[in-house]
């Protein structure tokens, strides 16, 4: 399936682009629709990091790319792509408390926060001390509005970023601005947006049965395994991604699939094939997975204070509960595919044993049936703390995932 962004460089005062700001496109076209802005961020930041490759697009210099209120409020934003990536706040994004924070969180982690479409108004002052780039639309402001705006801006006193001039159209233009003082230029004049086109590699539904069934075993064979991720391409580059990331902290790059699954190691290997497999589900809602991550750590954790052997394998069985909503098949079709141990088919399909009494306590409290959940000889407030620890795990695993 072909994929598109667009790509527009961003120049400095002796005209070198130094950046490139990418842009939605659903097709090989000059102009993008966009009926929801933060699925289409999140589409551009996929296609870029994960499809095309972001060394292709801006040939090793960081992206510009649209930030709107609910990726900030919701820390959605990869917290490892400081190198690559500049995020730009939208003109239209409520500066709240919540905004003003995570912008102080990205900021401290690194990152450089560009004001796109920059208007000055009170409510974005806060934000003026921490952003590294101020856009202005030089075209929608005209002469006089852009000499109004960097008055404003200079009044302020805490203004530390450098200016953008966007949609600059002419060389009178370009030399004008450059006169006002402004350090970063964009525009048809200079260059126009060019649409890049790539090829999203869907993830074989043979590739990840097998390898769902492979990674569940506890004597699994790491040569095995290594070849399986290798059938799909997809797959292997974000399992290698994931590890090469900020949250594994390596001290050398992994270059080759057998490396990344000796490095893993067998129960993070189980975590993270299973849950980059279900990734590359590209018809389901991220909150699905989200939400069958968040019940696999459940029964990871449980298992682990009831002392229960193999807590890896509670894991596996938290994530695989949900495979029939996620593969849009039924749980014995698709387990009667994947070589599974007697036991982990049992819990999955009639919930009994001990890994099906855990799996059916975490289902009844994760579906809010609280006076089914059975004690298991914990207390209520034991399943609330894993709760939230399997909520506040899963977000670092989220990140992780969406930066690979």
């Amino acid at each position: 399936m072909e994929i598109y962004l667009a790509r527009q460089p961003v120049f400095d005062r002796n005209l070198n682009a130094v950046a490139y700001e990418l842009l939605f496109r659903s097709g090989n076209v000059g102009t993008a629709i966009i009926d929801d802005p933060t699925r289409a961020t999140m589409q551009v930041m996929v296609n870029a990091f994960s499809e095309i490759g972001l060394e292709k697009i801006t040939n090793g210099k960081p992206a510009l790319v649209n930030i709107t209120h609910d990726i900030l409020v919701r820390g959605d934003l990869p917290k490892g792509l400081q190198k690559l990536l500049i995020p730009e706040v939208l003109e239209d994004v409520v500066v709240d408390g919540n905004v003003i924070r995570e912008v102080k969180n990205l900021v401290a982690l690194g990152y450089k926060v560009a004001l796109d479409d920059f208007v000055y108004s009170d409510s974005w002052r806060p934000l003026l001390g921490y952003a590294h780039y101020i856009k202005l639309d030089v075209m929608a402001l005209g002469v006089m509005g852009v000499r109004e705006q960097l008055a404003r801006l200079q009044a302020c006193g805490n203004v530390q970023g450098k200016l953008l001039a966007e949609k600059v159209e002419t060389h009178e233009e370009f030399e004008l601005y450059k006169t006002l003082g402004f350090d970063y230029f964009q525009g048809y004049f200079l260059s126009k947006p060019h649409v890049m086109v790539g090829q999203s590699v869907p993830a074989s539904h043979h590739v990840l049965t097998t390898l769902l069934g492979e990674v569940s075993k506890d004597d699994y064979d790491v040569d095995r395994v290594a070849h399986i991720i290798a059938q799909d391409p997809r797959l292997s580059y974000k399992l290698m991604r994931v590890v090469n990331s900020a949250s594994f902290g390596l001290s050398r790059t992994v270059k080759s699939i057998e490396d990344t699954v000796v490095l893993l190691g067998g129960n993070e290997l189980k975590r993270w094939a299973a849950m980059l497999a279900l990734a590359t589900v590209d018809s389901k809602p991220h909150e699905l997975l989200v939400s069958a991550i968040v019940r696999a750590k459940m029964c990871e954790l449980v298992a682990t204070r009831l002392k229960r052997q193999h807590p890896s394998r509670y894991f596996t069985a938290g994530l695989f509960s949900m495979l029939d909503a996620l593969l849009d098949r039924p749980l014995d079709e698709v387990l009667s595919q994947m070589p599974l141990a007697a036991d982990l088919e049992l819990a999955l399909l009639t919930g009994s044993g001990d890994v099906g009494e855990v799996l059916y306590s975490v289902k009844a409290y994760d579906e809010g049936r609280f006076d089914e959940v059975p004690s298991l000889g914990l207390e209520s407030t034991d399943m609330w703390e894993v709760y939230l620890q399997a909520l506040e795990w899963s977000d670092v695993a989220r990140h992780s995932m969406l930066s690979a």
